[in-house]
């Protein structure tokens, strides 16, 4: 079978195609022709050796969408599924364990998602992760109907998810931004509002302006850097900021004044190892009846092939398009 697989760090060159055996299949397991798998900036984070504590070699991907090939009852033969981007344990896949940039995978069956014939396989490898960090975020930021929110950037995936969870769920107002021009104007063409044109002013400025000075109840931060600083300040009274991602950088500098002053909070949220099955089920349970009608659908910015996946990793990494990049095996 087809496996992407890189032997030590380094440049996007060192992702190879290989041919390996098919998977050996325990006693409960499920075997999955792999269709569509996402490509995500934490594989760029490990394939370039930057995660530390993380093996140097291996196989990437953490979510994606196939076809069951040797089933039980509950999955039989030919149901097209989701592949959570969770182990049995918790673990994200692609990280500490092999991931799913592989023609076929073993899994269990509490790592699958059976997906009705209304979901794309395009979107369905586009959705666990995104969505299930925006309900995470959400969720760690204590969001309820009528909080305002600010969603970092609108063309990622979590940025993009939490705006339309945000949205969906009775957020007041739903502010994101964008690093241009070019994609604001895709934002305002999928029908997305209120998005700060970064390259014409601050997030502050921004929030300020399309909140009338009040700032914005809950940010949720997927980028980083100096985003996070800038953010902070942009928080209302009793404000608080959840980051997840650090794309953008790992420091920031912010005002302790507006900590101390406006009563703010600032958590992390992380997926890989907080996530047991029953806490992985209550988020599930939340995001796919949204998901299933429709309610929520993945943002795609372009399918490659597998053979192509060093380009796939250059092009979300360095061109930073608006939407989800995919791999197809």
């Amino acid at each position: 079978m087809k496996v992407i697989e890189f032997k030590v760090p380094g440049n996007y060159d060192v992702l190879k195609i290989v041919e390996k055996p098919m998977p050996a299949l325990g006693d409960t397991q499920i075997l999955v022709k792999v269709k569509i798998a996402a490509v995500n900036a934490v594989d760029n984070t490990i394939r370039s050796g930057k995660m530390k504590g993380r093996r140097s070699s291996g196989i990437l991907g953490n979510e994606g969408v196939g076809v069951v090939a040797k089933g039980n009852a509950e999955f039989p033969e030919g149901t097209r599924v989701m592949i959570s981007c969770f182990t049995t344990d918790g673990q994200i896949r692609g990280i500490n364990v092999d991931g799913i940039w592989s023609e076929y995978i073993t899994v269990n069956p509490s790592e699958l998602i059976a997906i009705g014939d209304n979901i794309s396989d395009e979107e369905a490898a586009a959705f666990p992760v995104s969505f299930f960090s925006a309900q995470a975020c959400l969720n760690k930021a204590e969001f309820k109907p009528g909080k305002s929110v600010l969603s970092l950037a609108i063309g990622g995936g979590v940025g993009n998810a939490t705006v339309q969870l945000a949205e969906m769920l009775g957020a007041s107002q739903v502010i994101s931004t964008a690093g241009s021009s070019e994609k604001v104007e895709k934002a305002i063409s999928l029908g997305f509002k209120n998005i700060i044109d970064l390259s014409k002013e601050s997030i502050r400025e921004g929030v300020l302006r399309l909140t009338e000075g009040k700032g914005v109840d809950i940010v949720i931060d997927s980028v980083g850097g100096n985003l996070t600083g800038d953010a902070i300040s942009a928080l209302s009274r009793n404000g608080m900021l959840v980051t997840i991602g650090y794309s953008a950088g790992t420091t920031f500098t912010a005002n302790i004044t507006d900590f101390v002053w406006k009563g703010l909070q600032m958590r992390g949220q992380s997926l890989n190892g907080w996530f047991d099955m029953e806490a992985q089920k209550e988020v599930w349970n939340e995001l796919m009846p949204l998901f299933e009608e429709k309610k929520l659908i993945p943002i795609i910015a372009k399918v490659f092939n597998a053979e192509d996946i060093s380009e796939a990793q250059r092009f979300l990494i360095e061109e930073r398009p608006f939407g989800k990049v995919l791999v197809k095996f």
